[in-house]
């Protein structure tokens, strides 16, 4: 009886993973400008597939700012809310999950406002200033962050997503996009200084 000989797997270089890392990147944007025509057009099936794409993310930021009660109505209004203002997304200003993380900006805002509403809070405290200086900065940056990140692209925006909405450590993160952890880390610590810079910029 002949034995086959064992299969041999080449390993893949860093500059393997850097180039399927770009090609899977470019098929992501690829499959997004798919979905933003068809939103634009509004085409039957553009909501089902825009909430299939960024659903994830959004029920993530929801999750994070105003905990899991609330994020599945937070997101459930993110995208009916978009998808009634359809009309008003221009592609020229950003990509379409960039104008859904600022919808979800404004729904998070909404729901803390509402919270705060019901619950006892001094007169004092209600004519001393706005509502907005009733919300977490921290939280506001936050989202402000994830919406410069659809703007930045992968593979760093799905590297820091993976890290600050499914709470994953630079070690998983390798394993689950197949990179070096040296690549991981290198794309961590660039895209936080430039979101830094941008963040900084716009204050």
């Amino acid at each position: 009886m002949t034995i086959a000989p064992p299969l041999r797997v080449a390993r893949m270089t860093e500059g393997d993973q850097a180039d399927a890392a770009a090609r899977e990147a470019q098929d992501t944007t690829a499959h997004d400008a798919l979905i933003r025509d068809a939103w634009m057009a509004g085409s039957p099936d553009a909501l089902e597939r825009a909430y299939a794409r960024w659903s994830p993310l959004v029920h993530g930021l929801a999750r994070r700012a105003v905990g899991p009660v609330e994020a599945d109505d937070v997101t459930q209004q993110v995208f009916l809310s978009a998808w009634r203002a359809r009309g008003t997304y221009d592609p020229r200003h950003g990509p379409l999950g960039a104008w859904l993380v600022g919808i979800t900006r404004r729904a998070v805002a909404d729901s803390l406002r509402q919270r705060h509403r019901s619950a006892e809070v001094p007169s004092t405290l209600e004519e001393d200033g706005p509502e907005e200086a009733w919300l977490d900065v921290d939280r506001d940056d936050l989202l402000a962050v994830y919406e410069e990140l659809e703007r930045i692209g992968d593979p760093p925006r799905q590297i820091l997503l993976l890290a600050y909405v499914h709470d994953k450590t630079q070690k998983e993160i390798a394993e689950l996009l197949q990179m070096p952890l040296g690549t991981v880390k290198t794309h961590t610590t660039r895209t936080l200084a430039r979101l830094r810079t941008l963040m900084g910029g716009a204050r």
